[in-house]
């Protein structure tokens, strides 16, 4: 069993999503199950090596992307898909207050229902 020791709110957007890496040549389609300012749960076709996430570009939409750092926590494989749990070791503050705004643009009603919950 898992120990929830998260602080931070963690939205369940299950988003399409593209990653990119220093030395891919195109994007990673991937799907962002939940993210928060401490990490993220994607889900993708792919099995990356665990050391391209320490440095990548995360676009959410056309007109938003950060540039995050992050460690693999763990990893699992379900349906065929390989899916990681990333713990954030690089994300400044300009970007955390980007994705709260983007949360809030485009899942209001997730960041109300979180609110009420508590959670």
């Amino acid at each position: 069993m898992m120990d929830e020791r998260r602080i931070k709110p963690r939205w369940q957007i299950n988003q399409g999503a593209q990653l990119a890496f220093e030395n891919g040549v195109r994007a990673i389609p991937c799907v962002v199950e939940d993210i928060s300012h401490g990490g993220m749960r994607i889900s993708l076709k792919r099995n990356l090596f665990d050391d391209v996430f320490s440095n990548f570009k995360l676009t959410l939409a056309e007109d938003f992307q950060l540039n995050l750092g992050a460690q693999v926590v763990w990893r699992q494989e379900v349906f065929e898909r390989n899916v990681y749990g990333l713990s954030f070791s690089q994300i400044d503050e300009s970007a955390k207050n980007e994705l709260d705004q983007y949360i809030n643009n485009n899942f209001h009603g997730l960041v109300v229902k979180h609110w009420w919950e508590g959670s």
